[in-house]
């Protein structure tokens, strides 16, 4: 059985609106959160703070390039699926 929004809202005492407006909101949050997490796992695991220092490290041989190359290319997504997200999250009103 699926509940709708309709349902959920009034049983909260909320406009659907409004609940939608949280729902998104919460959304965003976590997918920011979850994604920054991920980035701390690869900050901790090459003991870098930025994607850029880790590529310098592989330039310079200080860092084996599999999989610290594919992992780079991970965390410039990350970067990138953050800044997305959180330009989508100023638009939630």
């Amino acid at each position: 059985m699926t509940i709708a929004i309709e349902e959920i809202a009034k049983a909260i005492d909320l406009s659907p609106e409004e609940l939608h407006r949280r729902s998104l909101k919460a959304f965003l949050e976590r997918e920011i959160r979850t994604a920054q997490l991920d980035v701390a796992d690869l900050q901790d695991r090459y003991g870098v703070s930025a994607s850029a220092e880790l590529v310098a490290k592989i330039e310079q041989g200080q860092i084996y390039s599999h999989p610290a190359w594919e992992e780079s290319i991970e965390w410039e997504n990350l970067e990138a699926y953050i800044d997305r997200l959180t330009q989508l999250q100023a638009q939630v009103i």
